[in-house]
């Protein structure tokens, strides 16, 4: 007897984003693997999964089965003779053989949608069952357990506990002193439990971290969530990477990472009253702001953020729906020194940009924390604008056709955000000879391009090409202080000057907010197209004079403090990179090198003085 599972459904239980139901973690055992386990044990003698993505068939690389396991389409792919059992709902079941087979009935299966009608399956031969955990009646004693809500995922989870076989405490977790777990808990993978916490009844998430003091009772916090310390919580569902503070009113919840930028989130996602309270915070860090949306449905989230600022007093020119790479554009040419950006499908963040959509410093994430904690004046200031800037998109159009050679190659853009691909195609329009493909990012800061003699060169080598045509100009070209250290090579080699974006440095802002090529990906392309037209070069010719540049990007959980970690960047070589985000555990860690394995190596000898002094308690 062979198994159908069904593959398709996305876990509602709990607050995960984008958590396919069969990676949903069920004692720390993803829920599929635990099916295939027992219907291996069962005597099954294959099983077969219907649209299953990416992440389950990387799951299943890893999985130690006997029993073989293929993946389908749709059921229509699935042929077979074999009498076989359909779950259209994963579970873990309790059941014995004899039960199951009591199922199976006399007539082949046939399935149909909930109105009635056929649903064009194939039939499946006599001794067949079809199983829908929500409506099949069952045998007495078999039973199906799956989680619908927190209640149930946790309930769920204790019912598996009371066996006493499960694993209840994942690999890598560090837990502090006098902190008190009870039996009832599990804990995922790599989470850190500060000194004195006391936890019952609750189920955390890869990479979870709690703080000193915490209480948390009959909790789910989900993956790479932080509870800070001396926080108290009953009964709640922790979304997923969201910081959950007792300091903050109205439990509103805000992530702070200066090397990505800002994500608000309130408990209910992103709401009005969220958007108003941001819009007016961000004027601690300019007086005017530029606020735009990426799709229509963050437009009333973008003007709820603007009429806060304006209320602040702020002059806010609102672009509508435009990518970020736009907006900052509009941003330069207005001479705002902040930037507003509702992104995102399904659930629309609020991201904060500083001056030229660089990553905020210590110092602004600082005063924009203050800003949004403190009670902010209710009163409307007279002296606050809002414009209209979508008109100046054209503008920006016009900019970057007028940086495109009239004698460019035949130019593909691809991009998932439609506004931008049509906008480029428009720009790159009449190209003849050879064929480059351009793949922008959705936000059109990044770009790539690919053609068959270069393969698929990243945005590091389409900046070192454009800092040729930047050249041109008579100005060095920026580049950002992470950037690989061969780019001073290769300067040296062509004879052109490079700088790099340090925080402290107004001369490279000012450069960089005028090249533009750091954030526009169009604008970046641009510049290629006129370094390859004034050396007369094709687009693999211009490859091969590059250097190697590999760069390794890895990310660390440690219990140390943030002065322990910085201690350790003695370790770290001239060509690494260690940074810590506030309020968090995590460690990023960035090596350059002429080879993957040689960046790798690096990153990987410096964890291990990390994982050296955690362990001497240093």
């Amino acid at each position: 007897m062979q198994a159908i599972l069904f593959c398709d459904k996305m876990t509602e239980c709990i607050p995960l984003t984008d958590c396919p139901e069969a990676l949903l973690p069920i004692c720390n055992v993803p829920l599929l693997a635990r099916l295939l386990r027992y219907l291996e044990r069962s005597g099954f003698e294959a099983a077969v999964l219907l649209a299953a993505d990416s992440r389950i068939r990387r799951m299943l690389d890893s999985l130690p089965l006997q029993m073989p396991v293929r993946l389908a389409r749709s059921l229509t792919a699935v042929r077979s003779d074999t009498p076989s059992l359909l779950l259209r709902r994963l579970c873990v079941p309790e059941w014995e053989m004899g039960e199951l087979y009591a199922l199976c009935g006399r007539e082949p299966v046939r399935l149909f949608t909930p109105d009635g009608s056929f649903a064009g399956a194939e039939l499946h031969p006599a001794g067949s069952a079809f199983l829908e955990p929500e409506a099949s009646v069952v045998p007495q004693h078999a039973r199906f357990w799956r989680a619908d809500n927190p209640g149930g995922y946790r309930a769920l989870q204790q019912h598996l506990l009371g066996t006493g076989t499960e694993r209840r405490i994942a690999e890598g977790v560090r837990i502090g002193k006098d902190a008190v777990i009870d039996s009832r808990t599990v804990i995922g993978a790599d989470c850190v439990i500060g000194a004195g916490a006391q936890i019952s009844g609750c189920i955390l998430g890869d990479g979870v971290q709690i703080g000193a003091g915490a209480v948390i009772e009959d909790c789910v916090i989900c993956h790479r969530a932080l509870v800070d310390r001396d926080t108290v919580l009953q009964n709640t569902a922790v979304p997923e990477g969201v910081v959950c503070s007792a300091h903050a009113r109205h439990r509103r919840m805000l992530r702070l990472e200066p090397e990505d930028g800002i994500c608000w989130q309130d408990p209910k996602w992103n709401t009005p009253a969220a958007a108003l309270r941001a819009g007016a915070a961000m004027t601690v860090l300019d007086g005017a702001l530029a606020v735009g949306c990426t799709d229509k449905a963050g437009e009333s989230l973008a003007m709820a953020a603007a009429a806060g600022a304006v209320s602040q007093g702020a002059r806010v020119w609102f672009a509508g729906c435009c990518t970020l790479s736009q907006l900052l554009c509009i941003g330069r040419m207005t001479g705002c020194g902040a930037f507003l950006c509702a992104s995102g499908s399904g659930m629309i963040r609020l991201l904060p940009f500083g001056r030229d959509g660089a990553p905020l410093t210590t110092a602004q994430a600082e005063r924009l924390q203050q800003a949004l904690d403190a009670e902010l004046s209710e009163r409307i200031v007279d002296e606050g604008v809002l414009s209209d800037a979508s008109g100046l998109l054209p503008l920006w159009e016009e900019q970057c056709r007028a940086l495109v050679p009239a004698q460019h190659p035949e130019i593909t853009v691809s991009c998932g955000e439609p506004l931008l691909r049509q906008a480029a195609d428009r720009i790159f329009a009449g190209g003849t000879g050879g064929q480059i493909t351009l793949a922008l990012t959705a936000d059109g800061t990044g770009a790539g391009a690919f053609t068959p003699e270069t393969g698929m060169l990243t945005r590091e080598q389409l900046l070192l090409i454009a800092a040729l045509s930047v050249a041109e100009q008579g100005e060095p070209c920026i580049l950002p202080a992470d950037f690989h250290p061969a780019a001073e090579q290769f300067a040296m080699q062509e004879g052109i000057r490079i700088l790099r974006q340090y925080t402290s440095s107004i001369t490279a802002a000012v450069l960089s907010a005028r090249q533009g090529i750091l954030t526009d990906g169009v604008r970046l392309f641009a510049h290629v197209l006129r370094a390859l037209a004034a050396r007369k070069l094709t687009l693999a010719q211009a490859a091969a004079l590059l250097p190697e540049m590999h760069t390794v990007r890895r990310t660390a959980v440690t219990s140390l403090t943030r002065q322990q970690v910085r201690a350790l960047r003695r370790y770290a070589g001239p060509q690494m990179r260690v940074t810590l985000p506030p309020h968090s555990r995590l460690v990023r860690i960035q090596a350059h090198a002429d080879s993957m394995e040689a960046a790798a190596e690096l990153c990987a000898g410096w964890e291990q003085h990390l994982r050296e002094a955690e362990r001497s308690g240093q």
